[in-house]
């Protein structure tokens, strides 16, 4: 108390010394964006334009707002993670896709705007939510809908509104370039010749994974001369990436953790019998936060449990149990009856455009008829009845509660006696429903509060300080590496590991190990990172800067396609001048192999060789001719053309054509925007702060 007293009579002090440091705080904040230091405030750029973190930021902690505020969802890291990628591609979207869309003309008026959200033409997302009776949208409960979001969630309104708005624009500009694309007959008559042109040929071919590659050495010389000859490649030019190793270091609950939260839990279970507001109690002590009353299955937790339970009175509370990773304590919430109905029925189907009319007039001439003999209704469901997961039972459906149905149904198998029968239509089409049986049978409900094993803070603490001296002992990769072995820890490669990325793998939460990759430089030994219930210590390894790799960073690749070309030039060089095809597969020790009718536009040839080159020159051969060796990617190839079958002229291509144009317009919608996100030069820098 007397310690209280003091920080009374000292509050107007602490008051001025807290407002003291704030201003100074916010203004060195201010000086330093002041001094020009304004990369430590730009998050990217696309075509030049910043973004912001603090736009980015703003956008970021409204998502993150609404999810927990409007959806009751807890803001994980997990979820923060998705809510900050899916921010930055809405921005980057909008300032590469915005001006075209504009530029285009394309607008949204409060009409269409008002129409995709509960008018006519109601956006997919929305259809499938809010149907009336008839399974289609239903309008008013859409309306209300948007209207309940505007009032009582302004942010997702906000949120909600842009992303309607600006993907119907892009939709429309999609649109606009899909009707855009144009096959003429050229591009039509190529793909028909493609497919229509045809060879038959005899080949022998010498793969080069048919030999070790050991047995052909590779000197730094020849090595170097293959990097100077292909680095500048574009299939070897490469992205601006890192590699690093890490440990993992788990953290797990031990057994005291689980003592002390056992023994929570048995505190619990006085108070948990004696709530008067069973849901308040709940939602407060369970982590799932949240309250439901369900069935009990017979048999779901071990035996001494699942007698407790099924015996229990209303009100009593077993436990705490362990199920899984997960103490519980169940508390027998109410013993409810249940009705329970047993039918037949046959179904008349007014799906895939069937008339209904005429299924309706055929149902009702059914319904006469088994009300004059129900002995014929069996063969009436197997000859008429359109609901397969019945007609093989005589159309009976065993006991099933009112929840199981569809309202009509549930409604014609309860509300009518037993021995009815009645016509009821739903979305599935007629139903002729003879009630055979009603019942009840009694359930028992039960809720529950659950809590999952955990890690204490002193377990958290523990890991940290043998994580943190691993760190601060072993500064190479190289012993790193051997002293986790040592130790039992495993240790993962990430190589690649490109800046925007924003998943490593092994990791659920690699926010801090993603952050401190992309600002260590090589050698850095990282102090121990959180990673969800982990604890990881990374070193890294390399960094490769976009363009021509450096030979190291190639030259396991490099050395295997030298070994290629050593082998190609062998295999050549046995072959020289050997036109018989059994001569040259004996001097390669294969087969001769054959190829019949292969199209033009294949990229194999037969036996798994993936080839498109090959092919292309196989082509060019005459009726009778024998290949020289031919070097391709996977083997070398001699080939004697036996048939070439050239298209027919004269064919109508309009169905190549047509493919062809369906072909493009399904890849335009991503082409274009990957093409407009190229031209744009987007920079992303969100590696610096996240």
């Amino acid at each position: 108390m007397a310690v209280i007293g003091k920080i009374r009579e000292r509050s107007g002090l602490l008051v001025g010394i807290i407002g003291l440091s704030l201003f100074l705080f916010i203004l060195g904040e201010w000086l330093s964006g002041q001094s020009g230091n304004r990369q430590d405030q730009v998050l990217g750029e696309v075509d030049g334009e910043e973004i912001g973190v603090a736009e980015y930021e703003r956008r970021v902690s409204d998502e993150v707002e609404s999810y927990r505020n409007d959806f009751n969802q807890p803001a994980s890291q997990q979820l923060t993670d998705q809510v900050r990628t899916t921010v930055w591609n809405e921005i980057v979207k909008a300032k590469v896709m915005l001006e075209q869309v504009n530029d285009a003309g394309f607008t949204l008026t409060k009409g269409e705007y008002d129409d995709i959200r509960f008018g006519d033409n109601v956006l997919p997302e929305f259809r499938g939510q809010f149907q009336g009776p008839d399974g289609q949208p239903d309008r008013t409960q859409l309306k209300d809908y948007f209207e309940r979001v505007q009032i009582n969630a302004p942010v997702y309104h906000s949120i909600q509104s842009r992303r309607i708005q600006e993907n119907r624009l892009y939709a429309k500009y999609n649109t606009l370039v899909k009707k855009s694309v144009f096959v003429n007959k050229s591009q039509a008559r190529e793909e028909y010749v493609g497919k229509e042109r045809k060879a038959s040929f005899n080949f022998v071919a010498k793969r080069f994974d048919s030999e070790p590659d050991s047995l052909y050495a590779v000197s730094d010389r020849d090595l170097r001369r293959y990097y100077d000859e292909h680095k500048n490649d574009i299939k070897h030019r490469q992205k601006s990436s890192r590699a690093f190793d890490y440990v993992l270091f788990p953290v797990k609950a031990s057994e005291t953790d689980r003592d002390a939260l056992r023994s929570d839990m048995s505190s619990l279970r006085d108070k948990f019998s004696a709530a008067e507001d069973d849901s308040l109690f709940v939602v407060a002590n369970a982590a799932s936060r949240s309250y439901a009353s369900v069935p009990y299955a017979e048999g779901s937790t071990d035996a001494l449990n699942d007698s407790l339970i099924r015996n229990g009175a209303v009100g009593e509370v077993v436990g705490p149990y362990l199920e899984g990773e997960t103490w519980k304590l169940v508390k027998v919430k109410e013993l409810a009856d249940v009705p329970e109905a047993r039918v037949r029925h046959i179904l008349l189907s007014t799906q895939k455009e069937k008339a209904e009319d005429e299924q309706k007039r055929r149902a009702d001439s059914l319904l006469a008829v088994v009300k004059k003999d129900r002995s014929k209704f069996p063969d009436l469901v197997t000859k008429f009845s359109d609901d397969p997961g019945s007609v093989s039972n005589g159309g009976v459906y065993e006991w099933f509660d009112k929840k199981q149905m569809v309202p009509e149904f549930t409604a014609a198998s309860f509300d009518q006696k037993v021995g009815a029968i009645t016509i009821c239509k739903t979305s599935f089409g007629f139903h002729i429903v003879e009630v055979l049986g009603q019942r009840s049978r009694q359930e028992r409900r039960i809720i529950t509060v659950d809590r999952p094993v955990k890690p204490s803070g002193l377990t958290f603490k523990a890991v940290y300080k043998e994580a943190n001296e691993f760190s601060l002992t072993y500064k190479t990769a190289e012993d790193i590496r051997k002293a986790a072995e040592e130790k039992g820890l495993q240790v993962t490669p990430v190589d690649d590991f490109r800046a925007d990325s924003r998943f490593v793998q092994g990791l659920q939460q690699p926010a801090a190990i993603i952050g401190w990759v992309n600002r260590a430089k090589v050698g850095d030994v990282s102090d121990p990172k959180d990673a969800g219930e982990n604890y990881v210590v990374a070193v890294l390894k390399s960094i490769k800067d976009e363009g021509a790799p450096e030979l190291e960073h190639v030259r396991e690749a490099f050395t295997k396609e030298v070994v290629k070309q050593k082998k190609a030039e062998t295999y050549v060089a046995k072959l020289k001048d050997k036109t018989d095809l059994n001569a040259a597969a004996t001097e390669l020790g294969s087969r001769v192999e054959t190829a019949s009718d292969l199209p033009f536009n294949t990229f194999s040839l037969p036996g798994g060789y993936s080839e498109f080159e090959v092919v292309g020159k196989v082509f060019a051969l005459q009726n009778g001719q024998v290949s020289v060796p031919m070097t391709g990617d996977n083997g070398v190839y001699v080939v004697s053309m036996t048939s070439k079958v050239e298209a027919p002229e004269g064919t109508d291509v309009e169905t190549e054509r047509a493919s062809l144009r369906s072909r493009l317009q399904s890849r335009a919608e991503n082409g274009v925007f990957n093409a407009l996100r190229e031209a744009a030069g987007v920079v992303d820098n969100r590696y610096m702060f996240y």
